[in-house]
């Protein structure tokens, strides 16, 4: 090569060389997340409540990497803490308690479970206490764009708030029915109402009084019902 090219070459590689270190580098793609909120009633004695669970935003079950959660004097003994989760996992969780000398008290009831969605706004759980795993069915036939809800007088069904309610879904083999699960409350009494969401936003109730149901000690509660 001759002596003149050799500054054009080295000056060429060393350009390419400091292009490739700057040249932006594509993202790791990740799974979609939402945030849930974690809320539960207990009474405590000076100890901090915290949670954990099945996945590392939970802290895999380690209590020291538990989330903890925090509580007021105007809302105790309601305590809660927002947690970003993926989309469509299931998560088994349990709360658990830290006295100032570090002694940990875990719930004894068994796991509890959540499988998160986009529609997935948070828990409502109380201390030691299995919610029942609650499913709606409803028979309603349906407008394009219109889809259905239920809400109660239950914080889990959104206290009468539309914006809180429990989306149900239906399918091309299963409609007109839709159904949706939930958890609540064992031995409680519930007032629920469904409701149809319009394109435009607006709503429309289903006639007649409340629904009511008084759910089991234990396990599972189906309701079936027709719009009315």
């Amino acid at each position: 090569m001759p002596a003149a090219l050799r500054p054009v070459l080295m000056l060429a590689v060393l350009l390419a060389g400091l292009l490739a270190s700057t040249a932006p580098h594509a993202r790791a793609a990740t799974a979609q997340d939402t945030s849930v909120t974690f809320r539960v009633n207990a009474t405590t004695q000076g100890e901090t409540l915290l949670v954990t669970g099945s996945v590392p935003q939970l802290g895999g079950w380690d209590p020291a990497k538990a989330v903890p959660l925090g509580t007021t004097a105007s809302a105790y003994p309601n305590w809660s803490a927002g947690v970003r989760l993926p989309v469509g996992a299931t998560v088994e969780y349990k709360y658990l308690k830290r006295s100032p000398t570090g002694t940990i008290t875990w719930e004894s009831s068994s796991n509890r479970t959540l499988t998160v969605s986009a529609d997935t706004s948070g828990t409502n759980d109380s201390w030691n206490v299995v919610p029942v795993s609650a499913t709606f069915r409803a028979t309603a036939t349906t407008s394009w764009g219109q889809n259905l809800y239920v809400t109660g007088n239950l914080p889990d069904l959104g206290s009468w708030d539309p914006a809180r309610a429990v989306p149900l879904t239906t399918g091309s083999g299963t409609y007109p029915l839709w159904t949706g699960a939930h958890p609540l409350p064992p031995n409680t009494a519930v007032q629920y109402k469904y409701f149809k969401k319009n394109p435009d936003g607006s709503l429309t109730w289903e006639n007649g009084e409340n629904r009511s149901v008084v759910t089991p000690p234990t396990g599972t509660l189906t309701v079936n019902d027709t719009w009315r």
